[in-house]
């Protein structure tokens, strides 16, 4: 098949050895905690087990009579009958129920490949966003910071009749804005610490290692739209079709006649007073016996559902496949727009610097312009959340593409 490569531009991967560590022992964690995992591991273990149970024999009947009023034969009072009768499904009814288990454990298998996919998934986008919350957080204290030099400047400005009180108060309302923003990012980063906790199925109270920076590095990634095949969610389905198919063969097998073999053991007493060939010989009796469905529309009618179920999993894969690739194509499409909007960002905090470089160095001959300091810093703080809300896209939407194509 003619593969159609796309290529997504300069996507963003972390590559920080120290982070990426922490990473992965949350992500071992997670699933190793993980309830829900574990559970279907269990289904699964316990689907391997049905495999032995469909594949062998129905239990061997044994019986045993005795016989209230003996009854008279030419050697002799019968007494007492033992029998044994084993009945055995028609050929290959017993292979094609152990494969239709082994299918349906399959299945199982994928579904649990899926849950872990999909916990991987959740807890990266968690990873990225208590980051992003931190980031936010120290560059939010930096601009307080920065106000708390233009105050103190205000001031100074204020004593030497340079300035007026309006300035003061502006700067002042500025920073008591920033800090209550500042005030509100701590607690989200606190909640946030709560879910993650929770997500790893750990106490709430659990520390959880703070972040100080992921490094990334720009690379190229290729995709095809052929490798959503390789999603557990389909690969499940194509086991559960696999399965489907295997139970119309085993439910055609079971229309089939079954056979039975069987031993009968009569003990008979000796006739008295008579001198006769085989006096009291027990009877033994083979016995064969055959089960015909004469009435099979039960069989016929099981059939045709396990046909109309094969139909239905069939329209399932495509509307699942179709929306992974709507789901790959909507993650490309924000990688791509992230990404070039942390380079206007860039561009845009750059050139917000040099502005303010500008007025600092007209304060030496003029007098300062604080209602525009105050603008640029608001845009340069602007930019610089926006950025980190970018990044933050940049490694949620990889870690989609992962989960969608891995």
């Amino acid at each position: 098949m003619k593969h159609k490569i796309i290529y997504i531009f300069a996507c963003f991967l972390m590559s920080q050895i120290c982070d990426g560590q922490n990473l992965a022992t949350y992500l071992a964690e997670a699933e190793k905690n993980s309830a829900e995992i574990l559970a279907k591991q269990l289904q699964y273990e316990s689907s391997l087990e049905k495999v032995n149970e469909v594949g062998s024999l129905p239990n061997t009947k044994l019986g045993v009579g005795v016989f209230a009023q003996a009854v008279e034969t030419r050697v002799g009072p019968q007494r007492a009958r033992f029998s044994a009768s084993q009945q055995i499904p028609w050929f290959g009814t017993l292979s094609a129920k152990k494969k239709n288990a082994k299918l349906l454990a399959v299945a199982k298998e994928s579904e649990i490949d899926f849950l872990k996919k999909q916990l991987r998934l959740n807890v990266k986008v968690a990873y990225y966003n208590l980051y992003t919350l931190q980031q936010k957080s120290k560059i939010t204290k930096q601009h307080i910071e920065i106000l708390d030099t233009y105050e103190k400047l205000a001031l100074n400005e204020l004593e030497n009749n340079r300035t007026d009180m309006v300035d003061v108060l502006h700067i002042k309302m500025k920073k008591n804005e920033l800090q209550q923003q500042f005030q509100a990012i701590t607690e989200d980063i606190q909640s946030q610490k709560v879910q993650f906790n929770l997500l790893l199925n750990k106490s709430v109270t659990s520390e959880v290692v703070q972040l100080d920076s992921l490094e990334i590095q720009e690379t190229a990634l290729f995709t095809t739209i052929e490798t959503v095949e390789n999603n557990p969610k389909l690969q499940q389905l194509n086991a559960l079709e696999s399965a489907l198919q295997q139970s119309e063969i085993v439910a055609k097998k079971e229309g089939n006649p079954k056979i039975g073999f069987g031993l009968d053991y009569v003990l008979v007493a000796e006739r008295s007073g008579v001198s006769l060939p085989d006096n009291g010989k027990d009877i033994i009796m083979p016995m064969v016996s055959v089960s015909i469905p004469l009435f099979n529309k039960r069989h016929i009618a099981k059939q045709k559902q396990l046909r109309l179920e094969q139909e239905a999993i069939v329209h399932t894969k495509t509307t699942v496949k179709t929306q992974l690739l709507i789901a790959l194509e909507q993650a490309k499409n924000k990688l791509k727009n992230a990404t070039e909007s942390i380079k206007t960002q860039e561009e845009n905090i750059v050139q917000a610097a040099q502005a303010k470089e500008v007025i600092l160095a007209a304060y030496q001959t003029a007098k300062m312009d604080f209602e525009q300091l105050l603008s640029l810093d608001e845009l340069a703080l602007n930019f610089e959340l926006q950025k980190v809300k970018d990044f933050n896209t940049c490694l949620a939407n990889i870690a989609i593409i992962e989960f969608l194509i891995k």
